[in-house]
């Protein structure tokens, strides 16, 4: 409040607080859970600890062990474009109180967006995980596909795991095969070593919102550090685990191995994409955040045109970078504030209720091409 005085006729300005523009929620901080090299003291185990680099990580964790994929995960991390994530250590990742524990932890840092558990296979304890993703509304869960040589057996290891993993909202995804990458580990080095895709998979995802966006479905992108891998799938076998929900790494004539699949763990559609889960929670989280200044103010029409206005211009910087659909912005969202939705028994509870409608894009996960034959004055289509 400025100090003056009305007494004189006149104009007098007064400086008010304003409801500021909403700033985007991270996206692409990565909680990798597992066992390190280093032994952890008491009290340590389930506790996220911050890391920036490499460095930093093996200065806290140490380096490469041929017992942990975590390393290895952390290094595929950051080598595919991630720069900051979580590492959640924990004695065993087969303990499911160690687990719990560690989810726990996590619970408690609300910037994390991507959880992995490099290595965990356990379908009861992946749930848990896809459990944890969902609770907390803005983070997807990575999943690594158990190492299976017959990957389109029905009733083998892979499709039974994939079984056991739903999420009705797409709070997750599953990832094959595992990769082969440079192992420094032994001595005299061997050549590679074989090791989940996780760590890697959370790091393209970091390296899509940073060079595109979150709406960009994390695919047809390179897994840099695999050299190659154990099991190359053919276009039959890839149609299979793709109707399974399943994301495939893949190898192509004269490219390295590619991430080629973006599907959640859902039997349904609305949330059938990667992009569309992890956009939609954008927009959550950074409504959650960026609307806090409403609380306790007075539920009035003013209230109500405040928030329409700031909910409408974030919606529309969402719209401008191409993460919605829509030649206008009208097309491609809307915010609904009136007395339809606030009448006075709702304003009575204290509450004050939006409603936003959004049209994400999806991915053109497939292209048809429809050729013909041209004479010049006729055509002949194939297909």
């Amino acid at each position: 409040m400025v100090d003056y005085e009305t007494r004189a006729p006149g104009v007098y300005i007064e400086e008010i607080a304003a409801a500021g523009p909403i700033a985007g929620a991270s996206t692409s901080t990565a909680a990798l859970i597992g066992t390190p090299v280093a032994a952890i003291a008491n009290g340590a185990a389930g506790v996220p600890v911050a890391v920036s680099n490499w460095t930093q990580y093996t200065d806290t964790f140490g380096a490469y062990s041929t017992g942990s994929p975590l390393p290895y995960a952390m290094h595929g991390f950051f080598d595919n474009g991630g720069t900051f994530a979580y590492v959640v250590p924990v004695k065993d990742v087969k303990d499911t109180a160690g687990m719990a524990a560690a989810l726990d932890g996590l619970t408690r840092v609300r910037e994390v967006s991507i959880v992995c558990a490099p290595g965990l296979v356990d379908p009861g304890v992946q749930s848990a995980i896809l459990t944890h993703c969902e609770q907390m509304g803005n983070r997807f869960a990575i999943l690594d596909g158990v190492n299976d040589a017959n990957p389109t057996k029905a009733g083998g290891p892979l499709l039974t795991q994939r079984g056991g993993l739903l999420s009705k909202g797409g709070w997750g995804g599953l990832y094959w095969p595992w990769i082969a990458v440079d192992d420094p580990a032994p001595t005299p080095p061997s050549p590679t070593t074989t090791v989940p895709p996780s760590g890697h998979v959370a790091g393209i995802m970091a390296r899509g919102d940073a060079q595109v966006g979150v709406h960009k479905a994390p695919a047809n992108e390179p897994v840099r550090g695999a050299r190659s891998l154990p099991y190359v799938l053919n276009d039959t076998e890839q149609g299979q685990l793709n109707h399974a929900g399943i994301n495939a790494i893949r190898m192509f004539p004269g490219s390295p191995p590619l991430l080629w699949g973006a599907r959640t763990l859902t039997d349904g559609t609305a949330w059938r994409y990667v992009n569309v889960r992890r956009l939609v929670a954008y927009i959550e989280d950074s409504l959650l955040q960026g609307l806090r200044w409403a609380v306790f103010e007075p539920n009035s029409t003013g209230l109500w045109k405040s928030l329409d206005r700031t909910i409408t211009e974030f919606l529309t910087r969402v719209w401008q970078a191409g993460a919605l659909f829509g030649r206008k912005a009208t097309e491609a969202f809307y915010v609904r504030i009136n007395e339809e939705l606030n009448p006075p028994s709702v304003r009575d509870l204290g509450q004050v209720i939006i409603e936003i409608g959004v049209a994400p894009v999806r991915p053109a996960e497939f292209v048809v091409v429809r050729i013909g034959l041209w004479d010049g004055g006729s055509q002949t289509t194939e297909g």
